[in-house]
């Protein structure tokens, strides 16, 4: 027993020696001239835990991710916007929409400018006949003979059952509309690219904590090794080690796979090529929003794109329905215009010219309930439109009062799971010291180790499900809700 005892003991301080000369040489310089780049280390020295660095496994506050391990250039949150509002196709389409206001507006006002419409023709006939005369000689006539024609005509309606007025109120309210439409597509794309730039953040955390769990297990399999060569250990502990790293590696494998996905995902927002190479910054804190909830869903009933875009197509329709009601009443127009014609023989012309001003009524007073028709269809329609006006009130107001309540509750959970990773990173210090002097088993350190590695999962993925629903909120309010606490307060 005392030999056992030795044995353990003696290989539990080589091994201790070894791993720390390794540490000492696997230290990194500075390069000369060049600044070291940021890392997810602190700048003092780190505590060891006999010869495991717990702290440094599991970098989860990193400033800048994936700048050296990665590669590529590093976009911020912003830049990966700016990119998605110049490139995104689908957003594209919005702003190429926004061309035929121009148009609309033009038409609306040309309708109080006059019409004009001029004509012209020209003609030439070369005719000779041939006759007899009464003395029986044989004669002929005719000769070259041209025409020509032009007309000027101006027309203008002067009241046309009030169409005029509706169809310019319309090309605002459609301006309006197309403007809402627009900003509803950037606040989409923005609220797209927030949730995609998470996910690629959260994959990035998830595949640097199963690097570090691998060397961890690394460092496992080495001990279990050192302990098997003195005979404190059976084979068994040796196979189980290995079998765990190759685990590891598996996970590791799926975790690039995810990365690569959420990457290409982003460069698709972006209008990019999809294998385009770039890091992501990790700017994202975790706090208590302070914020009235009423304010808040008023302000979003008031702004959001949404709701602006039905209002003004709900604005656009009661003026045709106004338009249609009008339709009883008569139009009036008037027209000007000048003529002249030119023609007959080349010797002999003919020329007449003329001009003229006359005023015009037309009243459909019977049309076998054609516009009682249309109308009935235009307020139906109309109706319909209040109808979808409401339910995307409400919609709002629940997507808003839903992820808000999310958001008080993930944020609660990531207090929760914090402390509980703190707890589990102590736990698995304990066993791994435990088991360096052979006080507990491989299946104790194990599931240390796992327990470990699931809470630093769930605190991952904590950490970035906040800020999904924090972004699901800046999309239901209609703005980023950070900016708005500050204005409302």
């Amino acid at each position: 027993m005392n030999y056992r005892v030795a044995g353990v003991v003696l290989a539990a301080a080589v091994l201790s020696l070894s791993l720390q000369g390794r540490l000492t040489a696997a230290e990194p310089a500075d390069p000369p001239g060049e600044m070291a780049a940021e890392t997810v280390l602190p700048a003092e020295q780190i505590p060891f835990f006999h010869t495991y660095n717990l702290t440094a496994l599991f970098p989860v506050g990193a400033a800048a991710i994936g700048q050296a391990g990665f590669g590529g250039e590093v976009l911020t949150l912003d830049d990966c916007i700016d990119y998605a509002l110049a490139g995104n196709p689908t957003h594209a389409k919005a702003r190429e929409n926004m061309r035929g206001v121009k148009p609309a507006m033009l038409v609306a006002w040309g309708n109080y400018i006059p019409t004009l419409s001029s004509s012209y023709g020209l003609s030439q006939s070369n005719r000779t006949s041939s006759f007899l005369d009464p003395s029986g000689v044989l004669r002929t006539s005719g000769g070259i003979s041209k025409s020509s024609y032009a007309s000027l005509r101006m027309n203008l309606n002067i009241f046309d059952s009030a169409r005029h007025y509706f169809d310019l109120k319309n090309a605002r309210y459609f301006r309006r509309q197309r403007e809402s439409q627009l900003s509803a597509s950037e606040l989409n794309l923005v609220d797209q690219m927030r949730r995609a730039y998470i996910n690629a953040l959260r994959q990035q955390q998830l595949l640097t904590a199963a690097e570090s769990q691998a060397e961890n297990r690394r460092e496992q399999l080495r001990l279990a090794e050192a302990r098997h060569s003195v005979g404190s250990v059976t084979r068994l502990d040796v196979l189980q080690a290995q079998v765990d790293l190759k685990d590891q590696e598996l996970v590791i494998i799926q975790r690039q796979n995810d990365l690569a996905q959420a990457k290409m995902q982003l460069n698709r927002l972006m209008g990019r090529a999809l294998e385009a190479v770039f890091g992501v910054v990790d700017q994202f804190d975790v706090d208590r929003l302070e914020l009235d909830l009423g304010r808040m869903i008023d302000y979003a009933l008031a702004n959001h794109p949404d709701i602006a875009a039905i209002d003004y197509q709900v604005r656009q329709q009661r003026n045709n329905l106004w338009m249609g009601r009008l339709d009883y009443l008569p139009t009036i127009s008037t027209s000007l215009n000048y003529s002249r014609t030119d023609e007959g023989l080349e010797l002999i012309p003919n020329r007449d010219k003329g001009r003229g001003l006359s005023f015009g009524i037309s009243w459909n007073i019977w049309d076998s309930f054609q516009r009682y028709s249309r109308n009935r269809t235009l307020e139906i329609q109309l109706n319909n439109l209040v109808y979808d006006l409401e339910a995307a009130r409400m919609d709002i107001e629940q997507d808003i009062r839903a992820f808000w309540l999310d958001l008080q509750q993930l944020y609660e959970s990531h207090l929760a799971l914090a402390e509980s990773r703190d707890l589990r990173q102590q736990s698995l210090e304990l066993e791994q010291e435990r088991y360096r002097l052979g006080a507990a088993s491989l299946l104790d350190l194990r599931q240390a180790q796992t327990d470990f590695s699931q809470a630093e999962v769930n605190y991952i993925n904590s950490k970035y499900e906040f800020h999904t629903a924090l972004s699901n909120l800046s999309g239901s309010v209609g703005r980023r809700v950070e900016s708005l606490v500050e204005e409302l307060r």
